[in-house]
């Protein structure tokens, strides 16, 4: 493993990543095929792990929120 600048922000990244963990800048990977390569191309940006993790967090934290408060307003009658 190669820790190489990621020509976007100059954090050093592996020469195996995917992506930037910082910025999201696709790596330097020959295979661009498969779901997380995809994911980095979405709309014609760069989609960072935060981006992912927040979006994915956001979500679980909607639905246990609605989840809650539907149960509260079953129970209510």
């Amino acid at each position: 493993m190669v820790l190489v600048p990621c020509p976007a922000c100059d954090h050093r990244v592996s020469d195996k990543a995917f992506a930037c963990p910082s910025c999201g800048h696709p790596g330097s990977q020959s295979d661009r095929h498969g779901l997380v390569p995809a994911l980095g191309r979405v709309a014609g940006t760069y989609v960072s792990a935060n981006a992912i993790t927040g979006a994915i967090l956001g979500s679980v934290m909607f639905l246990s929120v609605a989840a809650v408060l539907i149960t509260l307003i079953l129970t209510h009658r």
